[in-house]
């Protein structure tokens, strides 16, 4: 997992190699702190010895000072090793928070590009609160991971190898004796490693779920209110937030456990050093000013090895929310099969579009079964049949949001699968019962599928959508910001801004589903005339509860148990009695007669 993190870093090289630089600096410096402290303890304690001897403050004595100038020199060098120690660890972590953070940012890019290609089966299955949390959570643990862990890593591990560095240069015997506790602290370190990956997943993944919670609360708060399920939404949202706790205490205690265990096995490794030296030195065999060095070194060793346990909690976290974060970006997309450079290019509809024996189905379950139709160019097709007939599947397989399980659907004669999927939506529009705003302004919803339009051309299709006239009104007119999902405009009006969407787009392919069915009897008249505006000269795809709103379609196509079972304009499938007069038959029983809005026809 570290490697796919590493792969991500070249295009970061020169920071992250001026990080390393820094962190060497760093080290080398640390370790010339531990060693210049017994040559100064040795200068202040014989300060009245001869003038002429010289005190080695480099190991080995490639560099020495006459005694009667380390007065000078001592403050000298401490202060500036104090400076490159300061710089060096002000270089290190910035360079490498640069680095952290680029790569993350460039990460939660990719992922929030990758959920979007996403086939709009994989929305089913994965709530949009947990695709929220893997974005902002497990991204935001993973930064840990890139920089603050990997840097303390390296920045560690090069102390470590300094201050060991110094502490076999002055006596290869102690250090053995001091080292005897690091391989003790391998196996605790394996030990809560494991067990924090663990319960960090458990912990990321209640997070989601608490996630996906709020959104759906938050977004239905009016269904909330409404049947007074407060109080039923508290307590779902506190059995996760408790389960959450759980986890997190868990966490706490491996962190709180690992801790006094690692100073606990630093103290014993110290305390049979002091041991071993207190007896080199009773016999002779040590100086002490090399002891001094030595048990500075030897306690600024315990601290990184210390750090390094913390980090490896922490990294544990990191790479459990890079788990996660990978396992959805390995995830093919709807384009993965689509990069081929003989891909079609779908420019218009010139003859027909034809479903040639398909079928389809969702998991184990066939929804649509030897679908066998010819529509030809500019025909308006209704979909019609009882609930759960496969109406909707059956037109989300024209803008492949799904593909078919057996047969084609062909355009022109040509498999619609040979065709690019950008250019194949290009010419399909969709108007749905449910209606899809954004956050933002009139004119941005309205030029959603194409920024590059004009203020004529947006004004253009808001009048032909019957929707210019209520924008005017409006305190900012074309400017005005809707609100989340366009909770400020009536559903009239959020209507016939998804119809001048449509319009604007210009498709030869257009999708009405369910557009009016849920607007009352003035607002279908007004959304109505600009249908009927958008539907002029294309093949459009009606699906409709409301039999009145279709019976003029060029061709009724009746489904029932995924299958077609009926064809024909409204007269023939009245007159044949089968499935469509009996809905016709069922929808109209009580009622005389029934206006069709948008025209002066009425049903008897």
């Amino acid at each position: 997992m570290y490697l796919k993190i590493l792969k991500l870093l070249p295009q970061y090289k020169l920071h992250f190699t001026l990080a390393i630089l820094c962190m060497f600096v760093f080290a080398l410096s640390t370790g010339a702190l531990a060693y210049i402290i017994g040559p100064v303890m040795k200068f202040l304690f014989t300060s009245t010895g001869g003038a002429t001897e010289n005190i080695s403050i480099v190991p080995f004595g490639l560099v020495s000072i006459p005694k009667d100038r380390m007065i000078v020199a001592v403050p000298l060098i401490i202060i500036l090793v104090a400076v490159v120690k300061g710089l060096s660890s002000f270089g290190q972590i910035y360079f490498m928070g640069y680095v952290g953070q680029s790569l993350v940012r460039d990460l939660r890019l990719k992922l929030y590009a990758h959920i979007l290609d996403m086939p709009i089966g994989f929305f089913h299955s994965n709530p949009s609160g947990v695709l929220m949390s893997r974005l902002t959570n497990d991204v935001n643990l993973l930064q840990t991971t890139a920089s603050d862990s990997f840097a303390a890593i390296i920045k560690q591990s090069l102390t470590l190898i300094v201050l060991g560095s110094v502490i076999v240069s002055l006596d290869w015997k102690l250090s053995l004796v001091a080292f005897v506790g690091v391989p003790l602290a391998v196996y605790p370190l394996r030990k809560f490693g494991k067990k924090m990956k663990k319960v960090s997943t458990k912990g990321q993944v209640t997070m989601g779920n608490i996630t996906a919670l709020l959104q759906e609360a938050i977004t239905g708060v009016r269904i909330v209110k409404a049947f007074g399920m407060e109080k039923y939404e508290t307590e779902r949202f506190n059995v996760e937030n408790e389960r959450y706790t759980k986890w997190q205490l868990k966490s706490i205690k491996v962190r709180a456990t690992s801790s006094p265990l690692m100073e606990t096995l630093g103290a014993v490794g110290f305390a049979v050093t002091i041991w071993y030296a207190a007896f080199r030195i009773e016999s002779g065999g040590l100086k002490p000013e090399s002891f001094i060095s030595f048990f500075a070194a030897t306690l600024m060793f315990y601290q990184p090895l210390k750090a390094l346990n913390g980090v490896n909690l922490n990294i544990q976290n990191g790479l459990a929310a890079a788990a996660r974060v990978f396992e959805l970006l390995e995830r093919p997309t709807e384009h993965t099969t689509d990069t081929d450079a003989a891909k079609l290019e779908l420019k218009d509809i010139k003859d027909s579009i034809e479903f040639k024996d398909v079928s389809f189905k969702y998991e184990q379950s066939w929804v649509l079964r030897n679908i066998n139709l010819k529509i030809p160019r500019s025909t308006m097709v209704a979909i019609v049949g009882s609930s759960g007939a496969g109406k909707t599947t059956f037109v989300n397989l024209l803008p492949r949001f799904y593909n078919t399980t057996e047969g084609a659907l062909l355009i022109d004669g040509v498999d619609i699968n040979k065709f690019s999927l950008q250019s194949l939506r290009s010419r399909i529009a969709i108007v749905s019962q449910q209606i899809i705003l954004f956050n933002d302004t009139i004119r941005c919803n309205i030029s959603y599928g194409d920024r590059e339009k004009n203020e004529e051309e947006i004004i253009a299709a808001a009048k032909a959508a019957n929707a210019h006239n209520f924008i005017s009104k409006l305190p900012k007119g074309y400017d005005t910001v809707i609100g989340e999902s366009g909770l400020k405009l009536s559903g009239g009006e959020r209507q016939r801004l998804s119809i001048a969407r449509a319009i604007l787009k210009n498709a030869p392919l257009l999708i009405l589903d369910e557009a009016t069915s849920s607007l009352d009897t003035e607002s279908e008249l007004e959304v109505q005339r600009g249908i009927e505006n958008l539907m002029e000269g294309r093949t459009t795809f009606v699906i409709a509860h409301r039999l009145s709103t279709i019976r003029n379609a060029d061709k009724i196509v009746v489904l029932s148990g995924g299958k077609v079972c009926e064809t024909g304009n409204h007269e023939e499938l009245l007159e044949a009695e089968g499935e469509y007069h009996r809905l016709y038959s069922m929808q109209f029983k009580d009622k005389k007669s029934t206006f069709y809005p948008g025209s002066s026809k009425t049903i008897q």
